[in-house]
């Protein structure tokens, strides 16, 4: 079943189809965004999918499960299923509370349901070492930080996480992610060989409070299991103390 959208997130993919602008994929609704480095396809693909032309049209639904290709499954770095387990050990707690519906089949890609993503870059392309040879890289990142990063859309949820450590993306320490997303800087952890950057919005600060954003690199290629496993614990602790119902009405 096709969702009805916010105001915010209505003006957003307006806003986006006419500047020609990647939104994301997932439920709009969510508490939960997820944001990534870019949109891992070949450099100088036409997207169409998680475009504002798409989320106008409302021909797909975004926001359903769904099993991923044979091509997918083989590959074991799939950022997407980083993301699949990340987002069930948010969530372990609150299946039963929440009603939130566990996995059909092993591989069943779910958070989506529940949670949304978006990338740092509007250009597509197969991994960051690529991305980066693009001349309008650069440019490109900074417009879109001075828009879409900015939007009230963006600014109303109480979960973020940034998955990109590389500076060229965005600032690792204090500083860029606390100007674009309102927060302030808490600390910094280390999981293993893995720093993430804890931040937090106090009140006042944001439209929404309280807010979590965690900071840390990309989950593909070598990211470890101890990291994913602090992360969802942060985020446990932070809902838990707050009473943040994850599922989607």
């Amino acid at each position: 079943m096709i969702m009805n959208y916010s105001n915010e997130f209505h003006r957003l993919i307006e806003d986006c189809k006419q500047n020609k602008q990647y939104v994301g994929l997932g439920n709009p609704n969510a508490k939960i965004l997820f944001i990534g480095k870019e949109t891992g396809v070949d450099i100088g693909t036409q997207l169409y999918h998680g475009m504002g032309e798409s989320w106008l049209e409302k021909k797909f639904d975004y926001s359903s499960r769904f099993r991923p290709t044979e091509a997918q499954l083989c590959d074991g770095k799939h950022t997407w299923q980083k993301y699949q387990k990340l987002f069930e050990l948010i969530i372990s707690e609150q299946l039963d509370n929440n009603n939130i519906k566990a996995k059909d089949e092993d591989y069943e890609i779910t958070f989506v349901e529940n949670v949304f993503t978006s990338e740092l870059s509007n250009l597509a392309a197969p991994n960051t070492r690529d991305a980066k040879k693009n001349k309008e890289f650069s440019s490109a990142l900074k417009e879109r930080k001075e828009s879409f990063w900015k939007n009230e859309f963006i600014k109303q949820f109480p979960i973020v996480f940034i998955f990109a450590s590389d500076n060229k993306y965005i600032e690792t320490y204090q500083g860029e992610v606390c100007e674009l997303f309102d927060v302030k800087f808490y600390e910094q952890r280390t999981a293993k060989q893995d720093k993430y950057w804890i931040h937090y919005a106090e009140e006042g600060m944001h439209q929404v409070y309280p807010k979590l954003l965690i900071h840390t690199r990309q989950l593909t290629n070598g990211a470890s299991n101890d990291l994913i496993n602090d992360l969802a614990e942060v985020a446990k602790q932070f809902i838990k103390e707050h009473s943040i119902n994850i599922k989607v009405n």
